[in-house]
C-alpha cells in the first residue's frame, strides 16, 4: 500500500504528540515534575493511544481512523480533567472546554482523512 504524503505528515504529527505525552510522564516518575498520579495516568494513556494512532497511519490499517478518532476523544478527556485534577477555578473550564472541543474535532477530522485515504489507496 503507497503512503500519500497526507497519511505520513498525519503520522509524523501523531508520533510528536505520543513523544510530547511520554517525555511528560517519564518527566513525572523521574520525578522532575510533581504532576498528580491522576493526571499522570491519564497522559500515559493518551500517549499510547497516539502512538497506536501513529502506527495505524503509517502502516495503512484499517483500525487507524479508529484510533484518530480515539486520540482525539481522550485528548479531550485529558483537557477537561485538567479542571478538577489540578484545582482550576471555575472561569478557567471555560477555555479548556474549547481546547477539548477543538481536540475533538482534530481525531473526527483524522479519522475522516484516514478513512478516506485508505480506502482511496488499497484500490
Amino acid at each position: 500500500m503507497r503512503r500519500t504524503t497526507g497519511r505520513i505528515v498525519l503520522a509524523v504529527v501523531f508520533a510528536g504528540l505520543a513523544l510530547n505525552g511520554f517525555v511528560e510522564v517519564i518527566s513525572a516518575v523521574l520525578g522532575r515534575s510533581h504532576e498528580p498520579a491522576a493526571l499522570v495516568a491519564l497522559q500515559a494513556l493518551v500517549a499510547l493511544v497516539g502512538a497506536a494512532a501513529a502506527w495505524g497511519t503509517w502502516a495503512g490499517t484499517r483500525w487507524a481512523p479508529a484510533a484518530a478518532l480515539l486520540y482525539g476523544l481522550m485528548a479531550a478527556v485529558l483537557v477537561v480533567s485538567l479542571t478538577p485534577i489540578l484545582g482550576l477555578p471555575p472561569e478557567a473550564s471555560r477555555g479548556l472546554w474549547v481546547g477539548a472541543a477543538a481536540c475533538v474535532l482534530f481525531g473526527v477530522w483524522a479519522a475522516w482523512y484516514l478513512r478516506r485515504s485508505l480506502r482511496r489507496t488499497a484500490v
